[in-house]
């Protein structure tokens, strides 16, 4: 009956929520519709052609067993990084449905494989936004040391032994061609989830910041971490645009802001981890503690270099 009720009342929230979204789109069509065009843009110009090769090429070597070769946490470390978000916990979640990593194993790599690009970090937040290359570099420092800290401390907390993944469990039952195909089926679905946490951000972001509701805060730099909380790219376009902060907040704001993610990153990795048993509070709690160790290290980084 307890179990009922908590349900219910999920089931509620969710739906209650889903009706408040379509009337903010009946009553506020043009948002709707900007946000819409911004997020299909954004998805067809930056994500799609940065995450389809990386993920097809994960799923394919999945699929022929060459991961099993590896240590679990070597090839979902090594793509994240290649990639960025949300790669790294499209392919822990494989991992763990297929059997091959266990819940508690699943959780230690979701705590150093969640991770942005290196492109996105250097190029766009660095030089582009930030209009400097060593910012950039900082920022790149700070977000993977933090992830390897990040790491540590839950292997340490979770006291889970790294190994390899499981050679036994999972045997390759497909042709080459058969499992290049499949790999392709799921990633333009993987890409296709992704795509819609982008455009219900993009929504929610528009709809906060037309109704004043970031205005609130008068601090720039706390009104930038407001943005970031749920949308990375636009938090750290308007630290950006703090006029009034030095080179070493930036840096420390934009790596805090990167680590976290926003909960648009935040939703795809629940999707990508769906049926893993790792819980959406436990996922939230890795990315702030690897958002504060990112921080850090960028604190300590600016006042050597910056």
């Amino acid at each position: 009956m307890d179990i009922f009720r908590f349900n219910r009342r999920k089931i509620l929230i969710a739906g209650g929520i889903t009706a408040l979204c379509c009337a903010l789109m009946v009553v506020f069509p043009t948002i709707a519709l900007y946000s819409a065009r911004k997020g299909i843009s954004l998805w067809i110009t930056n994500v799609l052609p940065a995450l389809l090769p990386f993920f097809i090429c994960a799923n394919f070597l999945q699929k022929i067993g060459v991961v099993r070769c590896l240590k679990s946490g070597v090839f979902p470390f090594a793509m994240s990084v290649l990639s960025g978000y949300p790669m790294g916990a499209k392919i822990v979640g494989d991992l763990k449905r297929s059997g091959e990593i266990t819940t508690d194993e699943a959780k230690r790599l979701m705590s150093f494989c969640s991770t942005s690009g290196p492109a996105f970090m250097a190029g766009a937040v660095g030089a582009g936004m930030l209009g400097s290359g060593i910012l950039g570099a900082v920022i790149v420092i700070a977000h993977y040391g933090g992830a390897l800290l990040n790491g540590f401390f839950y292997s340490r907390l979770l006291k889970v032994k790294k190994g390899q993944i499981s050679l036994d469990t999972v045997q390759c039952r497909v042709g080459i061609q058969d499992a290049f195909t499949e790999s392709i089926l799921s990633s333009f679905r993987a890409l296709g989830i992704i795509l819609a946490y982008i455009v219900i951000f993009m929504f929610v972001t528009d709809i906060l910041h037309m109704c004043g509701a970031f205005s609130i805060l008068e601090d720039q730099g706390l009104r930038a971490l407001a943005k970031g909380f749920f949308e990375m790219t636009v938090g750290c376009g308007a630290v950006a645009e703090c006029g009034g902060l030095t080179d070493s907040a930036k840096c420390i704001l934009c790596s805090l802001i990167t680590s976290w993610g926003g909960l648009s990153v935040i939703g795809q990795s629940m999707s990508m981890l769906a049926g893993t048993e790792v819980s959406l509070t436990y996922l939230l709690v890795s990315k702030l503690t690897h958002s504060l160790f990112s921080a850090g290290v960028a604190f300590f980084i600016s006042i050597l270099v910056l």
